[in-house]
């Protein structure tokens, strides 16, 4: 099936009591969001939070309410929205042309993305259009010192939403925000009050946008945003020297330290030459099998030695989707990128396994300055 065939989906998570039900609240009643399918995971056998969206006859509500999504659902999402869908086709109605799926406050997102790539049913109809997090700008520090999970919400995401931003003074809003860009400094960071949020900002974060399905890969990659920088690569052959020594930019702002010593790393490793497959599979393969679940989320475009066009990866933990091919004109240069969000995992260690599988005879990747 052709990309232009698949629906979008939003994911919308956030800690306990950040506001995501008065965001769907006011998200679903948008025009732009009509004819939307709304998946609510509550946890426990007696939900609530249904009873809370304003329903109507151009959005559908369906509630899973027997688990969390993030840890004993997954076979159920894709039942869920299976049985949703031919129920609006046997009253007459269109299929949804847009799905939003509300985690609990205590789900890991991780599952849910990398379901969408591995779900047979579900990777041939829908394809990820953003992660959309809510950060209480009252509680949100102390949040993200004390819960791994909220971490992992705020690392994955695409889209950043401080709530509540009405009972926070600037100093606490501004501390707030340097801490999120510490953890995920690609993510757009918006300040809301009772939800209102245009919709139009809370979308559009895919590899393809709008109804076109036109690339827009330096908007999904956006490796510009990244201040910690690896770059390697090789002059060319009648150059002096051989090799260029990885070059790392520190962040001004410091990764965001977690309980138990923990931190989150975002970076960008850029790779000049041409990336031979099996080097490219070796080297992920490797990472994906060390510490999978440290590695939160992956996005890459790759050049490779063996064809023409460029590849776009995605990963989740030690899930990856299928290669996207991307058109020649959509990317400026023959330059990979990678772009890595990991938890506990050093740049170094990434940069390190990629000169085994490339140059083992070259010295050592020695960045400094590095935090760990």
């Amino acid at each position: 099936m052709q990309f232009t065939t698949l629906t979008p989906v939003n994911v919308l998570t956030g800690f306990l009591g950040s506001g995501k039900t008065t965001l769907l609240n006011r998200w679903v009643r948008q025009a732009s969001m009509r004819n939307t399918l709304v998946v609510i995971n509550e946890f426990g056998d007696i939900g609530l939070d249904h009873l809370l969206i304003t329903q109507s006859d151009e959005q559908t509500v369906v509630e899973m309410s027997s688990g969390c999504l993030c840890c004993t659902l997954r076979g159920d999402l894709s039942r869920t929205l299976q049985q949703a869908i031919d129920a609006l086709l046997a009253e007459g109605k269109p299929a949804p042309s847009r799905v939003v799926i509300e985690t609990t406050g205590l789900a890991d997102p991780a599952p849910i993305l990398q379901l969408l790539m591995t779900d047979h049913w579900l990777a041939h109809r829908f394809q990820l259009d953003s992660v959309v997090c809510c950060v209480d700008a009252v509680n949100g520090e102390v949040t993200l010192q004390a819960h791994r999970e909220s971490q992992r919400q705020v690392a994955v995401a695409d889209r950043l939403l401080i709530t509540k931003t009405d009972l926070a003074d600037e100093e606490r809003l501004s501390y707030l925000a340097n801490q999120l860009a510490s953890i995920n400094p690609a993510a757009e960071q918006w300040q809301v009050q009772n939800g209102n949020l245009s919709p139009d900002l809370l979308v559009g974060a895919g590899l393809y946008r709008g109804a076109s399905q036109e690339y827009q890969v330096e908007g999904w990659l956006k490796s510009a945003s990244y201040q910690l920088h690896y770059a390697m690569g090789h002059q060319h052959a009648t150059s002096q020297q051989s090799a260029i020594t990885p070059t790392l930019v520190t962040p001004s702002r410091q990764p965001t330290l977690t309980r138990h010593g923990e931190n989150i790393n975002a970076f960008c490793f850029c790779i000049e030459e041409l990336i031979t497959p099996e080097a490219l599979e070796n080297w992920l393969d490797l990472l994906m099998s060390l510490m999978g679940e440290k590695m939160l989320r992956i996005k890459a475009v790759v050049h490779l030695t063996d064809r023409e066009e460029p590849l776009a990866l995605h990963g989740v933990q030690h899930i990856f989707h299928p290669p996207a091919p991307l058109p020649n004109h959509s990317v400026s240069d023959l330059i990979s990128r990678f772009v890595f969000i990991t938890q506990n995992v050093a740049p170094s260690t990434v940069a390190e396994l990629y000169h085994f599988f490339t140059s083992p005879t070259s010295p050592a990747i020695t960045p400094t300055n590095e935090a760990t």
